[in-house]
């Protein structure tokens, strides 16, 4: 049975607990706009829309509903519905660091990152190495040569997350490639935090899934992000290794056990109106996108900005002596506006996180600017 009291705290989720729910703004939300239970059943077909109104609420099956399977593993080439297990999205991250890795372990993951990416390794007793996000003059950019100095002949897994959370940052397919073939050369285990394909601004830049190219990768996968349905819980592993996905589903026993029923039958909505629910998505990030370039673009020498190419978030450097903490606890005081600092993501610099992803950001933005005023009023600087 796992300890839960070797795990340090969650921080930026307990930031969410915290501010989430009670701060009438926020800017640093990391979704798309979620859906209505009513707008995603305008999506379902009628047979999809019975299924869901006559469904029988028993328990599911426990690698997850065979057609949400299928409908998974179609979005991805080469891949089966039996490489697929359906868990909760944070499950999804749980059950590979806890199934497949053991103290002494030598691993590899990125910073910054969402913390679970490295913290259950950390608390299993994994000695971690992190290979570190830089800034460049044309944004943010994660060195493969970097990260080929950081493996050793003793690493177990590598874990990556492309398009990367919090930068928005994606490699080009060269070095994707070369990522993969450096875990394929010492037959390593490659865990692929992937909950935000699909946000790609242009469709061209998807790089292919690492479960598609890397036969022993893991791959993380869910509706929270671009599909604009956090709330339904449904995310999913895929892995075309036979003795890791048995590892994966023995692991499961001791955790959800099977998914949610109604929720399965949503997910089968979406998935199979996946193009039209990212397309939304996408648009409100690029109008988003606009807005902001507006809004940052009054504030020349305060703030520092590297728009993303996908995903729905990124850095903002906020180039002030004032610390980025102290910014945001402005913000929710005087305005009741939510603001994330790179602290919290265990991030140095005075950065925070922007979400683009939610409709209400312009409105956001607008009870923000008294709050710049009010911080940053001086000569040469523009209010």
């Amino acid at each position: 049975m796992v300890n839960s009291m070797k795990f340090a705290p969650f921080k930026i989720v307990n930031f969410f607990r915290q501010h989430e729910f009670s701060a009438p703004y926020g800017i640093s939300q990391s979704d798309s706009e979620p859906l209505t239970l009513d707008e995603l059943l305008t999506y379902a077909s009628p047979e999809r829309h019975r299924q869901f109104e006559t469904l029988w609420l028993g328990y599911t099956e426990t690698q997850g509903h065979p057609e949400l399977r299928r409908a998974i593993a179609n979005m991805h080439d080469g891949i089966d519905a039996r490489d697929v297990i359906e868990v909760v999205p944070e499950e999804g991250v749980f059950l590979p660091m806890n199934s497949l890795l053991s103290a002494g372990d030598h691993v590899v993951a990125m910073q910054p990152s969402f913390q679970s990416l490295w913290e259950i390794a950390r608390a299993t007793g994994c000695e971690l190495s992190f290979w570190q996000q830089r800034r460049t003059e044309d944004g943010w950019h994660f060195d493969v040569d970097e990260l080929e100095r950081l493996i050793r002949p003793d690493t177990r897994m590598l874990i990556i997350n492309f398009p990367h959370n919090p930068s928005g940052y994606l490699p080009s397919r060269a070095d994707f490639e070369r990522v993969l073939e450096l875990a394929r050369r010492q037959n390593l285990i490659l865990f692929s935090d992937e909950i935000y394909r699909f946000t790609e601004h242009d469709a061209g830049l998807r790089l292919p899934s690492a479960c598609e190219l890397y036969e022993r990768a893991i791959v993380l996968g869910g509706l929270s992000k671009c599909f604009g349905l956090p709330g339904l819980r449904v995310g999913w592993l895929i892995t075309r290794d036979a003795g890791l996905s048995h590892e994966l589903q023995e692991m499961k026993s001791y955790t959800t056990i099977c998914g949610s029923a109604p929720s399965e039958i949503l997910a089968l909505i979406a998935l199979e109106n996946r193009e039209a629910l990212c397309a939304r998505s996408i648009d409100i990030v690029r109008a988003n996108i606009d807005v902001c370039r507006k809004f940052f673009g009054r504030y020349p020498d305060l703030f520092w900005i590297a728009y993303p190419q996908c995903g729905t978030i990124t850095l903002v450097e906020l180039a002030a002596d004032m610390p980025v903490g102290d910014f945001a606890a402005a913000a929710l005081r005087e305005a009741g506006v939510m603001v994330l600092p790179a602290e919290i993501m265990l991030f140095e610099g005075n950065y925070f996180r922007l979400g683009l992803g939610r409709r209400s950001l312009p409105q956001a933005l607008e009870r923000l600017e008294p709050v710049i005023s009010n911080c940053f009023a001086r000569p040469g600087t523009k209010v």
